[in-house]
Formats: C-alpha cells, sequence, structure tokens
C-alpha cells in the first residue's frame, strides 16, 4: 500500500479533485447545519463562545487580560472576529458557528485527509468515490459537532496539517508552520502535545542529514511562536513559566482535571450530554459495575497523583486493562451524531452496523497491507494515536477518539479503494471466511454496545465514592 520513494507530484489529477469537493462539502454543511435538530449554544458550546470575552476589559481588548487556567488562548482568539461580528451586526451566534463549523468540516474531510493520506501514499489513487465516502462517514456520524466552536475538530485538523508539512518537501518555512500547528493543536486540546515526540521524530528522520538541524529548528521556531504567548499569560495570572495550558479547575479536589478524569473513568465507562426533555438530567452516565468493584477494592475516592494511579493499575494489572478496552470500544461506538443529544432514543441499529463494518474493512485492509508499511506512516499513525492513548483511562467520549475514528474511515475508504481488483481474485474458502468473521465481529459489536446502553442513568450519585459530584466537567 506503500511506496515512501515514489513522487509527491506523480498523479497530479488525483489531487485536483480535493477543491471541487472541499467546496462542495462546506456548501453542504451550510444547508444542512440550519435545518440541525440543535437551536441553541449549551453547556460546553457555550462556554468555549463566552470564552472570547475573557480577552476584554472595561469594554476594550486587551489580549494580556486572558486569564482562564483550563483552556488555552487560541481556540477563543480564533472564535473572536466570529464573536464581534454577533456583537455589531446582531447575527445570531449559531449562524457564525456553522459557517466556521462547515469551513472546519470542509477543509478536514475534503482536503486535509486526503491529502495527508496521499502524502504518506503518493503512489495511491483517490478518485471521487473513496473521497465521498471519507466525507459522507464524517458527515453520517460527526455532522451535528460542527454547529458548536468545540474544540476537537479544530485541533485534529492543526495536527493533520502539521503532519502534512513535516512529510513534504518544503524548507524552513514549512518546518516553522508544522511546528505552529503543532503547538496550536496542544493549545486548543492540551492532550495533543503527546504527539509531539512522533512528529519531531518523524520530521528529523524525513529530512536528509544536513538539513536536520535546521528543520529542527524551525519545527521549535514554530512551537514558540505559538507557545509565547501562553508563557506570558501563565506568568502573569498564574505565576508559572510554561508555554503549555495549565489545565487547571478549582472546583476540582485537586485542581487538575485530567486527574479527576482518571477517578470518574473508573466508575463510567462512557459520557453523553442529553437535550431530550423525556430523559431526567443532562448527564448521560453509563456506569461500569466492574469499575465500580474495582474501586472499592483500591479503597480511594480520588487520586491526588499520578504516581498514586499507577499504583494501582500494578496493584490490579488485569482490571484495568478491561476497563481500558471497555473504554476503546465505546468511544469508537458512536450512536449519535451530536454532543448533545436530543432524542435519546434516535439510536440505529442500521447506523451501528454501518459504523462496524468500517471497522472490520479498515481491519482487514490494515492487515493486507501491513508489509507495505513503512516508518514514515507508523511514526504518523503513533503522532495520530498517542492523545487517544491518554483518553483511554478516562470517563469516555466518543470524540476523545476522533484521530483514531478519522484513521479508520481513511483506511477503509482510501486503503479499500487501492485493493478493489484484489477482492474479486480471493479464493472462495477465503472470501466465505472473511464473511463468518464480519458477521460475529458485527454480532459481538452489537452486543457490547447493548450491554452499555444498559448502563445508562441520569444518577450523579455513582461518582460519592470518589468525594462528591460536584466536579461534572
Amino acid at each position: 500500500m506503500s511506496d515512501a520513494k515514489a513522487p509527491v507530484a506523480r498523479l497530479p489529477s488525483s489531487g485536483s479533485r480535493s477543491w471541487p469537493l472541499t467546496a462542495g462539502i462546506f456548501l453542504l454543511y451550510c444547508l444542512y447545519l440550519p435545518f440541525s435538530a440543535c437551536s441553541a449554544m449549551v453547556y460546553d458550546a457555550l462556554g468555549y463562545w463566552t470564552l472570547t470575552e475573557r480577552f476584554f476589559r472595561a469594554g476594550s481588548f486587551h489580549f494580556l487580560a486572558y486569564d482562564d487556567a483550563l483552556r488555552g488562548y487560541l481556540l477563543p482568539l480564533l472564535n473572536l472576529p466570529a464573536k464581534a461580528v454577533a456583537h455589531f451586526t446582531g447575527a445570531a451566534p449559531l449562524t457564525l458557528t456553522r459557517l466556521m463549523g462547515a469551513a472546519y468540516a470542509a477543509l478536514l474531510f475534503g482536503w486535509a485527509g486526503p491529502a495527508l493520506w496521499l502524502r504518506l501514499f503518493p503512489r495511491h489513487r483517490l478518485d471521487w468515490l473513496p473521497r465521498l465516502a471519507f466525507a459522507g462517514l464524517g458527515f453520517l456520524f460527526w455532522r451535528d459537532y460542527f454547529n458548536f466552536v468545540l474544540s476537537d475538530f479544530p485541533a485534529v485538523l492543526a495536527l493533520v496539517l502539521s503532519l502534512w508539512l513535516v512529510l513534504g518537501r518544503g524548507g524552513p518555512g514549512a518546518a516553522v508552520l508544522a511546528g505552529a500547528g503543532l503547538m496550536a493543536a496542544a493549545n486548543i486540546r492540551p492532550v495533543y502535545l503527546l504527539a509531539a515526540p512522533a512528529v519531531l521524530l518523524l520530521s528529523v528522520l524525513h529530512v536528509p542529514g544536513p538539513r536536520r538541524l535546521g528543520q529542527l529548528g524551525g519545527l521549535l521556531l514554530g512551537a514558540a511562536l505559538l507557545g509565547g504567548p501562553q508563557l506570558l499569560l501563565n506568568q502573569r495570572h498564574h505565576h508559572v513559566a510554561t508555554p503549555l495550558v495549565l489545565s487547571r479547575d478549582a472546583r476540582l479536589p485537586t485542581a487538575n482535571l485530567y486527574l479527576a478524569q482518571l477517578g470518574w473513568g473508573l466508575v463510567i465507562q462512557k459520557y453523553e450530554t442529553s437535550l431530550d426533555p423525556a430523559f431526567p438530567a443532562p448527564r448521560m452516565l453509563y456506569t461500569d459495575p466492574a469499575g465500580q468493584a474495582l474501586l472499592q477494592r483500591l479503597h480511594t475516592r480520588h487520586f491526588t497523583s499520578y504516581a498514586q494511579y499507577a499504583a494501582a493499575t500494578r496493584r490490579e494489572p488485569l482490571a484495568f486493562v478491561a476497563l481500558y478496552g471497555r473504554h476503546l470500544f465505546n468511544g469508537l461506538d458512536v450512536q449519535y451524531p451530536s454532543p448533545f443529544v436530543t432524542r435519546i432514543t434516535a439510536r440505529s441499529p442500521w447506523l451501528a452496523g454501518l459504523h462496524y463494518s468500517v471497522w472490520f474493512v479498515a481491519l482487514v485492509v490494515a492487515a493486507a497491507g501491513g508489509r507495505a508499511v513503512d516508518g514514515r506512516s507508523l511514526l504518523t499513525v503513533a503522532a495520530l494515536l498517542l492523545p487517544c492513548l491518554a483518553a483511554l483511562p478516562i470517563a469516555m467520549e466518543c470524540r476523545f477518539l476522533l484521530p483514531l475514528h478519522l484513521l479508520l474511515y481513511a483506511v477503509a475508504c482510501f486503503g479499500g479503494a487501492q485493493w478493489r481488483p484484489a477482492w474479486t481474485a480471493l479464493p472462495w474458502p477465503r472470501i466465505a471466511l472473511l464473511m463468518a468473521g464480519y458477521a460475529v465481529f458485527v454480532l459481538l459489536c452489537l452486543r457490547l454496545s447493548t450491554q452499555t446502553q444498559r448502563q445508562l442513568t441520569a444518577d450523579v450519585r455513582v461518582l460519592a465514592p470518589l468525594g462528591g459530584t460536584e466536579a461534572q466537567r
């Protein structure tokens, strides 16, 4: 499936399909989003929208006034022009956030995703069908997320752009932009900082020896340009000299969001947010009986340090592995195309079956083409998946595994398209084996999903063993 030595410009006709498709995706979302079920910004979406107000003091813009310790400065700054338009023109905020969301969707599914794939596999042809399939999966499973200025898609888009620049043949300027893209992703969603080692290694190994020092310097310079403002803000308001987002929340027992999430992840295997009036509360908690039993055996209320959590994993390694497995499945099992569920009974078994089918195809394609994957591909996959690994211990939301979702879609759609002639040449016994494996796989996924749905509750008392119910998101 890969040939790293092939010239990138070999198939210009394939790349020329990106921009018409990107424009079409933008138009599709502009037409769809105003008629989606989402009619107001609430909870996290409203919080991200109002963060821009922290740049203002006495009615005037002051960059250094931004003092939020939980979230970085960049996404509120990117949202600031839309907030200004809404303020001065009276335009509905959702109208502007939908335009921004349509642009993010178009860039990610129409251009950035296919472009990164072609950087990794320059000999592949990406005709209209695999491109439309990739964009279609994004629309089916994530379409209502683009109503809002949440952090997930801007962060993954910044990371994909950074990887695309690193894998190109650009000079120091491209390296600076790649470093800025990486730091942008980490500022928008701090967990994306875990991609940095893979991106740095990929950048250094991708260029000839004499250029490696310049490449590394360019990456660090780009990261410093984006991280410098955060450093100034942290020093000014929190007296901490770091260019990284602090991720602090004084409402939490340890003031550390991730440590709190580690505790929640023991008793809750999945979390969603409800706007359904038939559901008694906005919190959709999918409890984990095995995790609750594990918490009782650990005799703890919440984790005060990472060392304490590491000690717990050493004490009960098999229990934690099983817990991570449940979180992985539930993070991939998208039941609703929105971060805010307007009708809980709207789950579709046919749509779930399609999603499991995509997983199966991606696994088969990855297994069939595994021998052709080179070091560049492995490092790119590592950059995408390392942030996902950090999400496995916490109370899972599907958006936390967004890079893995996109990777599975790309392998199934783009990789599968390269194997079309090979599928017809398979012998019948192998086809029968694949069909049997597919049936077992889908049935197993449906069973696991059903077991999770049975644990749904709105009762926050499930968090009481962790020290209370106030520290919620």
